[in-house]
């Protein structure tokens, strides 16, 4: 399984764990009309005397029925807030595990990088598990409660009938878990935001044993493509000028425009020395590697080649940081996200910046 094809599984996982959940609604608080007790007929007689039993009868029936209706709507309103909850708790968990393949992407060019991502998604699927185990586990409560209450509406107007008393019923937090019947969740589709879908049923986290040995193996996704090519790309003799003008570069900044003109010569243009607020540029330790057609899916992942070529090879190149596409990417791969600037250049949509550590003229 390659390294994306396990994050779109993860991702089809937790969408379905929300959607089980459902999407929530509200009780519906219709009480019954009250019943007003039936008035005696006059007169006396075996007649009046019958009559007088049966309309006590369904006095005692109708208030039976009125409290029967109050207990299954405060059971209903418990089941849609434990849903609601459920859903919001997965809601987390799929925001979190975005932000976690939002930060790490960049980063799996290296093997740290990919059992790094691996094991946040992990984390997140336990987190996965853990909610559908207690959302399980308290739809069984709620069924058991339920079933209760459904069988005290059977027997209001039954013949009566010698009987033991029902036992008082165990708050939520005290039943014991093992005496929940199991509720699966239904297989729903959906599933993770940008991430996809695609998985039939939950998959188990024993399942995710195998997936350590994807570190340090090729893989055929858009992380592992870009650490792919990023692989087959070396650092030559650079003895040779790159693109940009090496007036005024730095000692590693003239590594780094050699090393990436010789890896990419796709790459059409490099800016270097200009005038800006910060240092980077005007003392010479930065580049700007203009991506043709940016925009596009191919050229997004040039620009994603060119950063994970830079991770792979940070210590040879000094590698200080890099930014592309609205993210601060730190030499290791790992990255935040920036405040907006505006144009698609000054948020470095366009080019992937990198910075050296110098090391003289």
């Amino acid at each position: 399984m390659s390294l994306e094809a396990f994050v779109r599984a993860a991702g089809g996982v937790m969408g379905r764990a929300r959607e089980g959940f459902g999407a929530g609604g509200l009780a519906c608080d219709c009480p019954l009309a009250p019943v007003p007790p039936s008035t005696p007929p006059a007169g006396q007689g075996a007649a009046i005397d019958a009559h007088q039993s049966a309309a006590a009868t369904l006095d005692t029936d109708a208030q039976r029925l009125a409290q029967q209706d109050i207990a299954g709507d405060t059971q209903l309103a418990a089941a849609l807030t434990q849903s609601q909850s459920g859903r919001a708790r997965m809601d987390a968990v799929i925001a979190a595990a975005l932000a976690d393949v939002e930060a790490m992407g960049l980063s799996t060019g290296t093997p740290q990088g990919k059992r790094a991502l691996i094991e946040a998604v992990e984390r997140r699927l336990l987190d996965t598990k853990a909610a559908v185990g207690e959302g399980t586990a308290d739809a069984g409560t709620h069924a058991a409660a339920s079933e209760a209450t459904a069988a005290g509406y059977r027997g209001i107007g039954a013949d009566p009938r010698p009987a033991s008393p029902m036992p008082a019923q165990l708050p939520m937090s005290a039943m014991p878990m093992s005496a929940m019947p199991a509720m699966p969740m239904p297989a729903m589709g959906g599933g993770m935001p940008g991430m996809g879908g695609g998985l039939g049923s939950v998959m188990p986290t024993s399942a995710l044993q195998g997936l350590r040995s994807l570190t340090g193996q090729g893989a055929s996704g858009r992380f592992s493509d870009a650490a792919e090519g990023a692989s087959t790309r070396t650092v030559g003799a650079l003895n040779r000028p790159g693109l940009a003008s090496e007036k005024g570069l730095q000692k590693y900044t003239k590594l780094l425009n050699r090393a990436i003109s010789e890896a990419f010569p796709e790459i059409k243009q490099i800016g270097g020395v200009r005038p800006d607020a910060l240092k980077w540029h005007p003392q010479g330790l930065a580049l700007d590697v203009m991506i043709p057609s940016a925009q596009s899916a191919a050229g997004r992942a040039l620009g994603d080649r060119v950063v994970q070529f830079l991770v792979a090879n940070h210590e040879k190149l000094g590698v200080a940081h890099k930014i592309w596409r609205q993210r601060m990417i730190q030499p290791d791969g790992s990255s935040s996200l920036m405040e907006g600037r505006g144009s698609a250049t000054a948020n470095h949509f366009d080019h992937v910046h990198v910075a050296s550590i110098g090391g003289g003229y």
